[in-house]
């Protein structure tokens, strides 16, 4: 039997037709920390809401507001529920940032053009935005899920669930998690940030929290065995974006962020 710790009492949750400004309901220590961090890029007036983050499933209190119960969700005046850090993003960007400090006015840009598909800078952005939340997360939730199993199952299950963990890295897990971050090293390319923009954009904003899942926990090294550096490009942008005045205001008012997963449930 799995041993997990008791729910912490989350906050009473909102009549979404109630709302009369942009609200967050933010869980801690999980993605929704990027819709957080681009809040305090675009300095609209929004509130938080914080929901401790349990051990197991999700506050249930977020089924409140939308049937899958689950983080980020941002409620809108005149009751509309918002849920998906790439819907979220997309929303935000498009809705608030007016001077298009952090997206461009339209599909094509001046500083990134296809003559054969105008459309081109908006493909990229998703293809990008999409090795984030879904070739990433799909990998680091599945070694996530053995890892805490192989921690809080009955200690002479232990070995077991150990051994089977460690195969599926060496099967798949680590080569997948790594061909993702060869990726995304490759595309930042020389520029400061992604799709060569002078600040940062949705790429940005979605792709590091997703980068930092699979380094926290250890999953992908920027040092190799060998001492040897690795992903260096993308080391150094996760410098920039953690530089940045709305990142280090977004920690402060989120209430806690700490991806280590496995330390935090004792490893």
């Amino acid at each position: 039997m799995l041993t997990l710790a008791p729910h912490p009492t989350s906050p009473p949750t909102p009549d979404p037709a109630t709302i009369t400004k942009p609200t967050l309901l933010h869980l801690q220590h999980s993605s929704s920390q990027i819709i957080l961090w681009l809040l305090e890029e675009l300095q609209i007036d929004y509130e938080v809401i914080i929901f401790p983050r349990p051990e197991g499933p999700a506050p249930p209190e977020l089924k409140a507001t939308h049937p899958q119960g689950k983080s980020p969700q941002l409620l809108l005046p005149g009751g509309r529920v918002l849920t998906q850090v790439s819907a979220i993003t997309l929303y935000l960007l498009r809705t608030y940032d007016k001077d298009y400090n952090f997206h461009d006015s339209s599909s094509s840009t001046a500083h990134f053009t296809d003559k054969e598909d105008p459309n081109w800078i908006s493909i990229k952005e998703e293809q990008l935005v999409c090795i984030g939340i879904s070739d990433i997360a799909s990998k680091v939730g599945m070694a996530l899920l053995w890892h805490g199993i192989s921690l809080k199952s009955p200690f002479f299950m232990r070995p077991i669930f150990n051994t089977t963990r460690k195969y599926l890295h060496k099967l798949f897990l680590d080569a997948d998690l790594n061909a993702a971050f060869e990726t995304l090293e490759m595309e930042l390319g020389e520029g400061e940030w992604f799709l060569d923009r002078k600040q940062p954009g949705r790429v940005d904003f979605v792709v590091h929290y997703f980068v930092d899942i699979g380094v926290r926990p250890g999953y992908v090294k920027f040092t190799g065995e060998n001492g040897e550096e690795r992903y260096p490009k993308l080391k150094a942008w996760m410098g920039r974006c953690e530089a940045r005045e709305a990142w280090k205001r977004s920690l402060e008012k989120g209430g806690g962020y700490d991806l280590d997963f496995p330390k935090r449930w004792g490893a």
